[in-house]
């Protein structure tokens, strides 16, 4: 014997979009990038490396120089993105080939950005995730 099933309640309504329901989405986005400093951290990252990057030439790429490893560490930065809610990384390659991935938490960043010469015939730009 089959059982009769009961629709769920209200479930054969859906609800109308109003353009307040994009102005509410809108403001709850900007409340989660106030109360997670690593957004706006990496936010901050972008633009300071996207304007470095604005300056070089086509001969250059942006490398980042590490000095909190006992050494100096520099590579050649690919991609930059970060993970929630306190972490950011750094993806690249260093001068001798070697792949490399930096994990930072956000209050413990410090780096010097450097012009470098490019590694290939066109010179990266780094993205962001």
């Amino acid at each position: 014997m089959v059982k009769p099933t009961t629709p769920p309640l209200f479930g054969h309504m859906t609800p109308a979009h109003s353009p307040f329901d994009d102005v509410l989405s809108g403001i709850q986005e900007n409340e989660h990038r106030k109360a997670n400093p690593v957004i706006r951290t990496a936010e901050n990252l972008k633009k300071y490396i996207e304007d470095f990057e604005a300056s070089l030439d086509a001969e250059h790429e942006v490398a980042l120089r590490i000095a909190s490893f006992g050494g100096v560490v520099q590579f050649h930065a690919e991609t930059i993105g970060f993970a929630k809610p306190d972490l950011v990384t750094f993806i690249g390659i260093t001068d001798e080939g070697e792949r490399v991935q930096l994990v930072q938490h956000y209050t413990q960043l410090n780096f010097l950005l450097k012009a470098a010469k490019k590694l290939q015939p066109q010179a990266r730009r780094i993205g962001f995730l």
